[in-house]
Protein backbone atom coordinates (compact mmCIF):
# COMPACT_ATOMS: atom_id res chain seq x y z
CA UNK A 1 0.00 0.00 0.00
CA UNK A 2 1.24 3.67 -1.07
CA UNK A 3 2.20 5.64 2.10
CA UNK A 4 0.51 8.45 1.16
CA UNK A 5 -2.76 6.36 1.09
CA UNK A 6 -2.34 4.21 4.08
CA UNK A 7 -1.95 8.03 5.84
CA UNK A 8 -5.35 9.20 4.16
CA UNK A 9 -6.75 5.77 5.81
CA UNK A 10 -6.13 6.67 9.20
CA UNK A 11 -9.15 9.54 8.85
CA UNK A 12 -11.94 6.98 8.48
CA UNK A 13 -11.04 4.09 10.88
CA UNK A 14 -13.81 1.78 8.76
CA UNK A 15 -15.58 -0.44 11.61
CA UNK A 16 -18.12 -1.84 8.96
CA UNK A 17 -18.37 -2.46 4.72
CA UNK A 18 -20.26 0.49 4.21
CA UNK A 19 -18.02 2.64 6.29
CA UNK A 20 -15.13 0.86 4.19
CA UNK A 21 -16.66 1.94 0.74
CA UNK A 22 -17.25 5.29 1.92
CA UNK A 23 -13.48 5.66 2.76
CA UNK A 24 -12.32 3.74 -0.29
CA UNK A 25 -14.54 6.47 -2.73
CA UNK A 26 -13.99 9.61 -1.08
CA UNK A 27 -9.92 8.54 -1.55
CA UNK A 28 -10.09 7.81 -4.86
CA UNK A 29 -12.37 11.00 -5.22
CA UNK A 30 -9.32 13.25 -3.93
CA UNK A 31 -6.25 11.21 -6.11
CA UNK A 32 -8.31 11.87 -9.13
CA UNK A 33 -8.80 15.51 -8.29
CA UNK A 34 -4.87 15.90 -8.26
CA UNK A 35 -4.83 14.11 -11.49
CA UNK A 36 -7.12 16.58 -13.05
CA UNK A 37 -4.96 19.38 -11.16
CA UNK A 38 -2.10 17.73 -13.04
CA UNK A 39 -3.40 17.35 -16.19
CA UNK A 40 -4.34 21.12 -15.84
CA UNK A 41 -8.04 20.69 -16.01
CA UNK A 42 -8.73 23.55 -13.44
CA UNK A 43 -7.56 26.43 -15.86
CA UNK A 44 -10.86 25.24 -17.63
CA UNK A 45 -13.25 24.62 -14.62
CA UNK A 46 -13.95 24.79 -11.10
CA UNK A 47 -14.77 22.23 -8.27
CA UNK A 48 -18.58 22.66 -6.69
CA UNK A 49 -21.22 20.49 -5.53
CA UNK A 50 -21.70 18.35 -2.46
CA UNK A 51 -18.13 16.31 -2.56
CA UNK A 52 -16.62 19.70 -2.73
CA UNK A 53 -18.18 20.92 0.27
CA UNK A 54 -17.15 18.06 2.16
CA UNK A 55 -13.27 17.75 0.86
CA UNK A 56 -12.46 21.58 0.71
CA UNK A 57 -14.96 23.12 3.42
CA UNK A 58 -15.64 20.49 6.07
CA UNK A 59 -19.49 19.15 5.30
CA UNK A 60 -19.78 16.21 8.03
CA UNK A 61 -21.62 14.36 5.30
CA UNK A 62 -20.13 12.17 2.41
CA UNK A 63 -20.75 12.81 -1.47
CA UNK A 64 -21.02 10.23 -4.05
CA UNK A 65 -20.03 12.12 -7.24
CA UNK A 66 -17.17 14.65 -8.50
CA UNK A 67 -19.37 18.14 -9.80
CA UNK A 68 -17.63 20.70 -12.09
CA UNK A 69 -18.41 23.63 -13.68
CA UNK A 70 -16.52 25.67 -16.62
CA UNK A 71 -15.40 28.76 -15.94
CA UNK A 72 -16.42 30.09 -19.71
CA UNK A 73 -19.50 28.41 -21.53
CA UNK A 74 -18.32 26.03 -23.80
CA UNK A 75 -20.82 23.22 -25.23
CA UNK A 76 -17.81 21.78 -27.31
CA UNK A 77 -16.01 20.95 -24.10
CA UNK A 78 -14.98 17.08 -23.17
CA UNK A 79 -14.01 15.27 -20.17
CA UNK A 80 -12.09 12.70 -22.38
CA UNK A 81 -8.84 14.54 -22.87
CA UNK A 82 -8.46 13.89 -18.64
CA UNK A 83 -9.69 10.31 -18.92
CA UNK A 84 -6.01 8.79 -19.10
CA UNK A 85 -4.85 11.81 -16.52
CA UNK A 86 -6.95 10.61 -13.95
CA UNK A 87 -6.51 6.75 -14.61
CA UNK A 88 -2.83 7.43 -14.78
CA UNK A 89 -2.38 9.47 -11.16
CA UNK A 90 -4.73 6.35 -9.76
CA UNK A 91 -2.41 4.14 -11.21
CA UNK A 92 0.45 5.45 -9.66
CA UNK A 93 -1.08 5.07 -5.79
CA UNK A 94 -1.93 1.24 -6.75
CA UNK A 95 -5.40 1.71 -7.86
CA UNK A 96 -6.51 -0.21 -11.25
CA UNK A 97 -9.49 2.03 -12.24
CA UNK A 98 -11.24 2.62 -15.81
CA UNK A 99 -12.70 5.67 -17.02
CA UNK A 100 -15.11 6.16 -19.26
CA UNK A 101 -17.68 8.82 -20.85
CA UNK A 102 -21.25 8.49 -20.35
CA UNK A 103 -23.65 8.75 -23.93
CA UNK A 104 -25.65 11.18 -24.14
CA UNK A 105 -29.79 10.05 -24.31
CA UNK A 106 -30.44 13.64 -25.19
CA UNK A 107 -29.46 17.14 -25.61
CA UNK A 108 -27.38 18.23 -22.50
CA UNK A 109 -25.13 20.98 -21.64
CA UNK A 110 -23.80 18.14 -18.57
CA UNK A 111 -21.03 16.18 -19.48
CA UNK A 112 -20.12 13.05 -17.42
CA UNK A 113 -18.19 10.03 -17.14
CA UNK A 114 -17.44 7.49 -14.42
CA UNK A 115 -14.29 6.36 -13.01
CA UNK A 116 -14.89 2.35 -12.19
CA UNK A 117 -13.30 -0.46 -9.71
CA UNK A 118 -13.73 -3.92 -8.52
CA UNK A 119 -14.87 -2.63 -4.82
CA UNK A 120 -13.20 -5.54 -2.96
CA UNK A 121 -9.95 -5.83 -5.07
CA UNK A 122 -9.31 -2.40 -4.30
CA UNK A 123 -10.45 -2.22 -0.44
CA UNK A 124 -7.55 -5.14 -0.74
CA UNK A 125 -4.97 -3.25 -1.88
CA UNK A 126 -5.44 0.07 0.62
CA UNK A 127 -5.21 -2.55 3.33
CA UNK A 128 -8.48 -2.69 4.71
CA UNK A 129 -9.42 -5.54 7.18
CA UNK A 130 -11.62 -9.11 6.00
CA UNK A 131 -14.08 -7.98 8.47
CA UNK A 132 -15.27 -4.62 7.04
CA UNK A 133 -15.49 -6.50 3.50
CA UNK A 134 -18.65 -8.52 4.69
CA UNK A 135 -21.56 -8.62 2.57
CA UNK A 136 -19.74 -7.16 -0.50
CA UNK A 137 -19.87 -9.37 -3.40
CA UNK A 138 -16.87 -10.24 -5.02
CA UNK A 139 -17.95 -8.74 -8.45
CA UNK A 140 -18.93 -5.82 -6.82
CA UNK A 141 -18.05 -2.41 -8.58
CA UNK A 142 -17.32 0.99 -7.04
CA UNK A 143 -18.38 3.58 -9.54
CA UNK A 144 -17.78 7.70 -8.89
CA UNK A 145 -19.55 9.59 -11.37
CA UNK A 146 -18.06 13.13 -13.05
CA UNK A 147 -19.94 15.42 -14.26
CA UNK A 148 -19.29 19.01 -15.67
CA UNK A 149 -21.82 21.82 -16.53
CA UNK A 150 -20.53 23.17 -19.65
CA UNK A 151 -23.00 26.09 -19.67
CA UNK A 152 -22.94 27.34 -16.52
CA UNK A 153 -25.32 30.43 -15.12
CA UNK A 154 -22.60 33.67 -14.74
CA UNK A 155 -22.02 35.42 -11.43
CA UNK A 156 -20.62 32.99 -9.67
CA UNK A 157 -16.97 33.32 -7.86
CA UNK A 158 -14.28 30.83 -7.59
CA UNK A 159 -11.43 30.89 -5.12
CA UNK A 160 -7.79 28.98 -4.55
CA UNK A 161 -8.44 25.96 -2.37
CA UNK A 162 -5.41 23.56 -1.48
CA UNK A 163 -6.28 19.64 -0.99
CA UNK A 164 -3.33 18.49 0.99
CA UNK A 165 -3.81 14.78 0.38
CA UNK A 166 -2.65 12.20 -0.92
CA UNK A 167 -0.10 15.67 -2.07
CA UNK A 168 -0.84 19.43 -1.73
CA UNK A 169 -2.23 20.93 -5.05
CA UNK A 170 -4.15 23.89 -5.41
CA UNK A 171 -7.14 23.61 -7.50
CA UNK A 172 -10.57 26.25 -8.52
CA UNK A 173 -13.44 25.69 -6.49
CA UNK A 174 -17.82 27.57 -6.21
CA UNK A 175 -17.09 30.20 -2.67
CA UNK A 176 -19.44 28.64 0.00
CA UNK A 177 -21.87 31.36 -1.01
CA UNK A 178 -22.14 30.32 -4.92
CA UNK A 179 -22.40 26.66 -3.72
CA UNK A 180 -25.35 27.80 -0.86
CA UNK A 181 -27.11 29.21 -4.15
CA UNK A 182 -26.81 26.19 -5.81
CA UNK A 183 -27.85 24.16 -3.25
CA UNK A 184 -30.99 26.31 -2.65
CA UNK A 185 -31.91 25.92 -6.46
CA UNK A 186 -32.00 22.16 -5.43
CA UNK A 187 -34.47 22.63 -2.21
CA UNK A 188 -36.29 25.29 -4.45
CA UNK A 189 -36.86 23.71 -7.53
CA UNK A 190 -35.10 20.38 -8.14
CA UNK A 191 -37.97 17.74 -9.50
CA UNK A 192 -38.17 14.86 -6.78
CA UNK A 193 -41.16 13.20 -8.01
CA UNK A 194 -39.83 9.62 -5.78
CA UNK A 195 -36.39 10.59 -4.71
CA UNK A 196 -35.44 11.49 -1.43
CA UNK A 197 -34.61 14.81 -0.91
CA UNK A 198 -33.37 14.68 2.48
CA UNK A 199 -29.68 15.18 1.66
CA UNK A 200 -30.23 18.68 0.10
CA UNK A 201 -32.20 20.19 3.23
CA UNK A 202 -29.28 18.33 5.46
CA UNK A 203 -27.15 20.77 3.24
CA UNK A 204 -29.00 24.07 3.57
CA UNK A 205 -29.03 23.67 7.71
CA UNK A 206 -25.28 23.33 7.36
CA UNK A 207 -24.80 26.14 5.77
CA UNK A 208 -27.56 28.37 8.01
CA UNK A 209 -25.65 27.12 10.76
CA UNK A 210 -22.24 27.94 9.48
CA UNK A 211 -23.94 31.43 8.93
CA UNK A 212 -22.41 31.73 5.14
CA UNK A 213 -24.19 34.56 3.40
CA UNK A 214 -26.14 33.30 -0.04
CA UNK A 215 -25.27 34.97 -3.26
CA UNK A 216 -28.79 35.89 -4.24
CA UNK A 217 -27.67 37.09 -7.99
CA UNK A 218 -26.10 33.63 -8.50
CA UNK A 219 -29.32 32.56 -7.20
CA UNK A 220 -30.99 34.24 -9.84
CA UNK A 221 -29.23 32.98 -12.79
CA UNK A 222 -29.46 29.55 -11.94
CA UNK A 223 -33.06 29.73 -11.40
CA UNK A 224 -33.69 31.67 -14.64
CA UNK A 225 -31.62 28.95 -16.60
CA UNK A 226 -33.26 26.22 -14.77
CA UNK A 227 -36.77 27.54 -15.28
CA UNK A 228 -37.90 27.95 -11.85
CA UNK A 229 -37.88 31.73 -12.61
CA UNK A 230 -39.89 32.36 -15.81
CA UNK A 231 -41.40 35.94 -16.16
CA UNK A 232 -37.78 37.96 -16.82
CA UNK A 233 -39.23 41.60 -16.35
Amino acid sequence: MHSSIEKMLIRYQPKTSLDSIRALREIIQEIALVGLWRAKFFEHAAFYGGTALRILYGLDRFSEDLDFSLLVPNPEFSLKPYHQAIADELKAFGFNVSVSSKIKNSQSQIESAFIKANTVHELINIGLKNFTLSGIAKDATIKIKLEIDTNPPPLFKVEAKTINEPLPVSINAYTPSDLFAGKMLAVLCRTWKKRVKGRDWYDFIWFVRKEIPLHLEHLEQRMWQNGCLSNRQ
